[in-house]
């Protein structure tokens, strides 16, 4: 899986196909953080997140995962100065140090993986951070009824199917990560709803 020939249009893409509603919800539950010593971002992609989590919080340590080399240079040139440790991995096999992050920011990410892949992918991740440490999560979704449910397969079929061909991502549908989260100790504190339930923005938090 590789956004490398996305990373220098992704910005405009998403302006243009959802306006702002993507950062709404990647921010949405940013003040979750405020305390965390230590935070850390996966598929980041350009560093929308980043550059709002900079101008909130200047000097906060941050380390930055994506296997994409191009988005990583595309948010090493718009985001903000600050303590940022740069890491190009893929999160199929990235193995994290144990307890070292207080705050996971997994935005759009999580849905481009199948269940197998998941199922993997989190645990490790869950090791990477402290007893107490908060996990916000933004995706996509399928609301359980309605024109909202008609229009969200419509959706998510289009998406996925432009971005494997494009991206080669593994995911032919959203997987929900809910089970992992609370095998690994995460209960759902705040859940805030986009663009007709189509997109879900997190706050997870062990206990």
């Amino acid at each position: 899986m590789s956004f490398d020939h996305l990373a220098p249009h992704y910005r405009w893409m998403e302006h243009v196909l959802a306006g702002d509603v993507l950062q709404r919800a990647r921010v949405a539950h940013l003040r979750a953080i405020d305390q965390a010593k230590n935070v850390l971002l996966v598929g980041e992609g350009p560093g929308q997140f980043l550059s709002a989590l900079r101008r909130r919080r200047p000097n906060v340590p941050v380390t930055v995962v994506d296997s994409s080399k191009a988005m990583l240079r595309e948010a090493k040139r718009r985001v903000p100065p600050g303590p940022t440790k740069w890491v190009q991995a893929d999160l199929k096999s990235w193995q994290p140090p144990a307890a070292r992050w207080d705050a996971l920011v997994s935005h759009c990410v999580l849905d481009c993986f199948e269940a197998d892949t998941l199922a993997k992918i989190l645990p490790r991740l869950a090791i990477g951070l402290t007893d107490q440490a908060d996990w916000l999560i933004t995706d996509f979704a399928i609301p359980a009824q309605g024109w909202q449910r008609s229009r969200a397969k419509i959706v998510h079929a289009l998406m996925y199917g432009v971005f494997r061909r494009t991206t080669e991502v593994d995911a032919r549908a959203r997987v929900d990560p809910s089970p992992w989260l609370r095998e690994a100790g995460f209960r759902l504190r705040e859940r805030r709803e986009f663009s007709q339930h189509l997109i879900h923005a997190d706050h997870w938090q062990r206990s």
